[in-house]
């Protein structure tokens, strides 16, 4: 059996809204010329100067789409995995996934080779400490985007499945 509202609560309710109607406009209750034309009223309201970040991984820990603004310009710095992300969504990821998220910096340095090795290692190391498994995700940041992506591939290479380029340029790789 459904009960129905009672009929003061009705009325207390269309009460209330016609006070806030009231109370929310400048006064005029007229319509003005567009809403009589048929033409819809522009929005008061200003766009949006900033859009959320899209995350790199759903709940169930599965991978979103990469989000144009983090694929590099420069495509000398493209991975084999085609993982990207911005400096927002690897952050949002750290956030959210803590220790259980690998974050890397490679230092750019006379060594290329080098800067490699040491950033694999570190992600070595932060696997083994925390106990993660080869599908934890990986976030590899550097100043030279080649080079992080020549990690990024060097760490596919030996098993990890979500490494992600952190691309810190701009839309379009202008600085």
């Amino acid at each position: 059996m459904h009960r129905f509202p009672s009929r003061h609560l009705v009325v207390m309710s269309g009460l209330a809204t016609a006070l806030l109607m009231a109370a929310c406009s400048d006064g005029s209750l007229a319509l003005d010329d567009s809403v009589e034309a048929g033409r819809a009223r522009p929005l008061a309201v200003a766009p949006p100067t900033a859009y959320p970040t899209a995350p790199l991984l759903d709940d169930q820990g599965y991978l979103h789409p990469a989000s144009p603004q983090a694929l590099p310009a420069d495509t000398g710095a493209r991975t084999r995995g085609g993982l990207y992300a911005t400096p927002s969504q690897a952050a949002q990821l750290e956030d959210a996934l803590g220790v259980m998220a690998i974050p890397v910096n490679v230092e750019p340095g006379s060594d290329a080779a080098s800067a490699v090795d040491l950033a694999t290692l570190v992600v070595f190391g932060l696997q083994a400490a925390h106990d993660l498994t080869p599908d934890a995700p990986v976030l590899v940041r550097s100043s030279d985007l080649r080079l992080a992506a020549a990690t990024v591939n060097r760490l596919a290479e030996n098993g990890f499945t979500r490494v992600f380029l952190v691309n810190h340029e701009p839309v379009g790789g202008l600085r």
